[in-house]
């Protein structure tokens, strides 16, 4: 593993660590509400600080770099940048894209620590070498495939049959982003060749799809469900089959 990528999971690991462990659902709540006033969120992010400054120790003995008093700029850098993210984060509205924004804004502070530290030229031609490599981009591009594409295409194949059910019962979308990460599971299990993980997720959704289709008593629910399923498997497996034909 070259050093960089030390450092990285070093500095992420104390970033997990410090916001989903040793932050009290307490003091979220008196960050949201005070902002500012706070003292909540400067304790937070003093932890968060201590344990960047621990990975950067850490990482300079590791390597045997001895410890400089970079590591405490370092440790300072992220302290501070984390309490103005996260009062900005106080101000807005609760839901998962706050929470992302948050949480990538934090990574990109690690992920700047970690180039300075370890050069750029040195990351990103890894970076580069990584995301050139043509399995790698043939890996992604099956994903992509069974994402949004294929959900166009199964929608599109099953257009003559299309069930109109009362959607008030259903979520908005559940029934696409169900089939999306079906296809994800299931080109993920293919492609580390866990063909028993393949048969759990399909009996998994078979157990729970049973009780709804058994309850209805709707025959054309049934056949439709079915043939959505078996043509997303169909595409997986396509899918699936040509990433390790190329690979």
């Amino acid at each position: 593993m070259a050093e960089w990528q030390t450092l990285l999971l070093w500095l992420v690991i104390g970033h997990v660590i410090a916001d989903f462990y040793l932050q009290p659902m307490s003091w979220v709540h008196d960050r949201n509400n005070r902002h500012f006033k706070s003292t909540k969120v400067i304790w937070h992010s003093l932890i968060h600080g201590l344990l960047g400054f621990a990975a950067l120790v850490a990482w300079q003995e590791n390597y045997d770099f001895g410890i400089s008093a970079a590591a405490f700029g370092y440790a300072s850098f992220i302290t501070i940048t984390h309490y103005f993210i996260d009062i900005g984060k106080s101000y807005s509205s609760k839901g998962v894209v706050p929470f992302l924004l948050d949480q990538l804004a934090h990574l990109f502070v690690i992920l700047l620590i970690t180039v300075n530290l370890s050069g750029p030229q040195n990351l990103s031609e890894q970076l580069l070498s990584f995301f050139s490599t043509p399995d790698n981009l043939v890996i992604g591009l099956g994903y992509l495939l069974v994402l949004t594409p294929a959900s166009v295409m199964i929608r599109m194949l099953l257009e003559r049959w299309a069930y109109m059910g009362n959607e008030e019962e259903s979520l908005p979308q559940a029934g696409n982003l169900i089939g999306q990460l079906e296809r994800v599971l299931l080109l993920t299990c293919i492609l580390i060749d866990s063909w028993a993980a393949v048969g759990f997720v399909l009996a998994a959704k078979s157990v729970f799809r049973f009780g709804d289709l058994t309850a209805s008593k709707d025959r054309k629910l049934t056949e439709y469900v079915m043939l959505g399923t078996l043509v997303s498997i169909l595409v997986t497996l396509s899918v699936a089959g040509l990433i390790k034909t190329v690979i």
